[in-house]
């Protein structure tokens, strides 16, 4: 019998992880770890998720069923116990979604850019790193990165090409009006 704790409990037992762990279960992304065999959770912290603006986190929150929040917070979870040694030799890994995650070791460990704080710590059935900004997972611009406010993308919309910044800027409004909904 082992004396660690599992994922679930590792991630809800540390403070720093509370936002994730309350929405990992409030959007049943718990379920991943149902399945067996062991996952790497790059966790962001309380702090990351005070990046994301209200109104964005609201609609998350708010939409039926959150499976864009439960898209979202699997987009952090990658098969398989990676520990931060063996992330740097990497330059991609898929995550549980299907879609890769981009790995640097350039200037500090980062995943799309966000930064790793706290590394290796260990759970029964996986590895669990700090990440300072929450990861996007945007199905529509098929882009994985950090998440971006939807003020600097009507920004970056603005100064795309004009059709691309039209689809862009429909798509946010269009989102938008289906957040208020």
């Amino acid at each position: 019998m082992t004396d660690k704790l599992n994922l679930i409990e590792t991630i809800a037992k540390n403070d720093t992880f509370s936002t994730f762990s309350r929405l990992m279960g409030t959007s049943n992304a718990n379920e991943a770890f149902s399945k067996g065999g062991d996952f790497t959770v790059f966790a962001p912290t309380n702090d990351a998720f005070g990046k994301i603006p209200d109104k964005q986190m609201n609609a998350l929150l708010n939409e039926t069923g959150q499976t864009s929040l439960k898209r979202m917070l699997s987009y952090h979870i990658v098969p398989g116990k990676l520990f931060a040694a063996n992330l740097s030799s990497k330059l991609s890994t898929p995550t549980i979604t299907g879609t890769d995650i981009r790995i640097s070791d350039s200037h500090g460990l980062k995943v799309n850019d966000s930064g790793v704080q706290a590394r290796n710590i260990e759970a029964s059935n996986g590895v669990v790193h700090a990440l300072d900004t929450v990861l996007e997972y945007d199905t529509k611009a098929l882009t994985t990165a950090p998440l971006t406010p939807i003020a600097e993308t009507e920004t970056a919309a603005a100064a795309a090409p004009a059709g691309l910044a039209a689809q862009t800027s429909n798509d946010v409004k269009t989102d938008a009006a289906s957040a208020t909904k």
